[in-house]
């Protein structure tokens, strides 16, 4: 076994998106994608005040995939193709915008009246081109389907792929793995990866060590393509993501919320959104 190499570590910065304070891990000013991973926003623990209003308003997709991982709280999901959703926490909602689709999301109406805690990751995943134009889709995944790893050393839930004999329910259309981990402190963690795959770890809360750096909350970790494992050790209690994939190796032309693969393709998914022909969904 050989141990994959750091390539280079970036800070995610701290940003908005509608009325939610989110850190942007990916892209970076250096790091573009950990191809096929486009985009991660973790909207880190935040308390809901009984009443607050917070929702993402109406907005287009085309291209990729939207996946949405809830870590706390209850988030609903609507679309224009008439889906209507509601995920709690360690719920995945899946949405593959393909030719295009409208969506809305947010903290439901139940729970705003309440409030409480939420927490997410919203990931982008990249679509081949010849997946781009497929009919836009969308799937639901309890947190109870995702199979979880508990051992001394952590505990890990399989969202995509599989690790050791367990597989998430989650079917992608490239080859790809994304793991949620909490490691105790004191641990020293080695895990294997296909060493076709591209490789990252983002870490979400604590401090990891990675080949003598030390890597802290808010940290992301991209490594070469030069090993079959991937090592790290916690000197104190940590939580991170470690994901990766088969990368497509597509050009990636990208305008707000559409991904394609040329200027001419962008134009006219804004053009099939302006028309109507993603739908409407009403606020």
């Amino acid at each position: 076994m050989t141990t994959r190499t750091i390539s280079q570590i970036e800070s995610a910065t701290n940003e908005s998106v509608g009325p939610f304070k989110i850190k942007n891990v990916l892209p970076t000013r250096n790091l573009k994608q950990v191809d096929p991973f486009l985009l991660i926003h973790h909207m880190q623990p935040f308390q809901l005040k009984a009443g607050d209003e917070a929702r993402i308003p109406p907005h287009p997709h085309a291209g990729f995939e939207v996946v949405t991982y809830l870590l706390d709280g209850e988030f609903f999901h609507r679309d224009s193709k008439g889906f209507d959703q509601v995920a709690t926490g360690g719920d995945v909602n899946w949405m593959t915008s393909g030719s295009g689709i409208v969506h809305s999301e947010g903290p439901t109406e139940s729970f705003l009246l309440k409030g409480g805690t939420v927490q997410l990751l919203q990931v982008w995943i990249n679509l081949p081109a010849a997946k781009k134009q497929l009919p836009s889709t969308f799937k639901h995944y309890a947190s109870e389907a995702m199979p979880i790893i508990n051992n001394e050393n952590f505990w890990m839930k399989v969202v995509i792929g599989h690790y050791a004999d367990k597989s998430s329910p989650i079917s992608t259309y490239t080859p790809m793995f994304f793991y949620h981990l909490k490691v105790k402190k004191g641990s020293t963690i080695t895990l294997p990866v296909n060493d076709t795959f591209t490789s990252a770890i983002y870490t979400m809360q604590g401090k990891l060590k990675v080949l003598n750096k030390e890597i802290s909350a808010g940290d992301l970790v991209d490594f070469h393509m030069d090993g079959n494992q991937i090592a790290f050790s916690a000197p104190e209690d940590a939580e991170l993501m470690l994901f990766g994939g088969e990368p497509i190796k597509e050009k990636v032309v990208s305008y707000g919320p559409f991904v394609m693969n040329s200027i001419e393709e962008i134009q006219d998914a804004i053009h099939q959104y302006e028309s109507g022909k993603m739908g409407v969904l009403e606020y």
